[in-house]
């Protein structure tokens, strides 16, 4: 018996998910919940597998994803989200996920991915393996120095606690500064190096 968790903020999709899976053989939810406030919760189950959303309202399953790995190592995630752009899949394997599926995905590949990721293999959506494929094709020129941007002090400090994979949050309690500062300095980062993303970035810096 496979036990599965589900963090999705969507009631009525998280709903229908568990009425889904429920009627599986080999599959038993054993806990849902719909923020970061309930991991604590979950971490005390200690499920197989667990299914994360990435937008939670204001939290990100992302950093969900962290703490959970932090918490409980040898667990296994997997994305479930209408995100496909490259930062937030990048950021969401960085921290530990080994699965990236969208919701348009069929129930039968939800599942077949509960198994999948049940016995430590990856899943990928087919449109996010492509751009994962795409970005690593990408032929690798010599990485740029810090310095060729005119970034401050502060702002180098900053891009490469980014380029660590820390999320804001964690910057700011790093370098003892507020989220507002954070942003702030992120903002003239990506102006001065001309990016939009933390993917665009790790691209930019990739050696």
């Amino acid at each position: 018996m496979i036990s599965v968790s589900i963090i999705e903020d969507n009631a009525t999709y998280k709903n229908a998910l568990i009425t889904y899976l429920q009627k599986e053989q080999g599959i038993a939810v054993v806990f849902a919940g719909s923020s970061l406030a309930d991991l604590p919760a979950l971490v005390k189950v200690a499920p197989d597998v667990v299914i994360m959303d990435i937008n939670l309202g204001q939290d990100s399953g992302i950093d969900g994803v962290r703490f959970l790995k932090k918490a409980l190592p040898f667990l296994h995630i997997f994305m479930l989200t209408v995100f496909e752009d490259e930062e937030k899949i990048f950021d969401s394997l960085k921290a530990g996920a080994i699965g990236y599926l969208l919701k348009k995905d069929s129930p039968k590949k939800i599942l077949e991915a509960i198994h999948s990721v049940y016995r430590g293999e990856g899943v990928m959506n087919g449109q996010v393996a492509r751009k994962i494929l795409t970005y690593f094709q990408q032929p690798v020129k010599s990485a740029p120095r810090l310095e060729d941007y005119h970034l401050t002090r502060r702002e180098q400090e900053i891009l490469l606690l980014l380029m660590d994979g820390l999320s804001y949050k964690e910057i700011a309690a790093k370098c003892f500064i507020s989220i507002d500062t954070i942003n702030s300095h992120i903002r003239k980062i990506y102006t001065k190096l001309n990016v939009r993303s933390r993917a665009e970035i790790a691209a930019r810096f990739r050696s």
